[in-house]
C-alpha cells in the first residue's frame, strides 16, 4: 500500500500569513520589566508628559544625541 504524500502542515496554508505592507521603515521591539511600584510611577510621569506613545517618551528621554 502506498503512503499518501503529506500535506503542508503549518500556519493556514502554504504561502499564508500576513502579506508585506511595503513600509519603508523597519521597526524593532523590546520590552521592559518593572516592579509594580516603578511601573505605576512611570505611568504617572508618562501621563503628565503629553507624549502620545511610551516608545517616543522613552526614546527622547534616554537617547541624547
Amino acid at each position: 500500500m502506498e503512503e499518501e504524500e503529506k500535506k503542508y502542515v503549518g500556519y493556514g496554508y502554504h504561502g499564508g500569513g500576513r502579506k508585506k505592507t511595503g513600509r519603508l521603515k523597519e521597526y524593532k521591539t523590546f520590552s521592559v520589566s518593572l516592579p509594580i511600584e516603578d511601573f505605576e510611577k512611570f505611568e504617572e510621569v508618562f501621563q503628565k508628559s503629553g507624549y502620545k506613545s511610551k516608545s517616543r517618551f522613552v526614546f527622547e528621554n534616554l537617547v541624547k544625541e
